[in-house]
């Protein structure tokens, strides 16, 4: 059975969702560590911008469902610190940017995603799981 957790319909409303937790768990970090963020503005965009890639990433689940899961969810994660990196490059022609720039970012989009994908995937099974009783029920 294929399900669509994240639609044309809810793919909004996942981004806001996920871009406000993952803000606000930045700033009350920041907070109990005492940091001071420089580049505020900037980072509120990429975290945008990494919220948007990952929920659309994330939603491709249901077009790649007849693959192998584990290779899928592997994939997806390779797919998107590619596309992290690669803009990361990209953008390091065009400015200055942290000697760290690549293990921060791997940091700042793995942790979050990771989380993202774990709710994404239990929902989704308990979804499954949910159909599956009904559909045993009916009969």
């Amino acid at each position: 059975m294929t399900m669509k957790i994240i639609d044309r319909h809810n793919f909004l409303s996942v981004v806001c969702v996920s871009f406000t937790l993952i803000v606000c768990g930045k700033l009350l970090f920041e907070k109990m560590i005492g940091f001071t963020d420089r580049f505020y503005t900037e980072n509120i965009f990429t975290c945008l911008g990494v919220c948007v890639l990952a929920t659309f990433v994330l939603a491709m689940h249901y077009y790649l469902q007849r693959f192998p899961f584990i290779p899928v969810v592997i994939g997806q994660y390779i797919f998107l610190i590619g596309v992290i990196f690669a803009l990361i490059w990209i953008a390091g022609n065009f400015t200055d940017m942290a000697p760290s720039a690549y293990k921060d970012m791997f940091i700042s989009v793995t942790i979050p995603y990771v989380i993202g994908a774990a709710a994404y995937y239990i929902s989704y099974f308990m979804q499954i799981k949910k159909a599956n009783d009904i559909f045993s029920k009916l009969d």
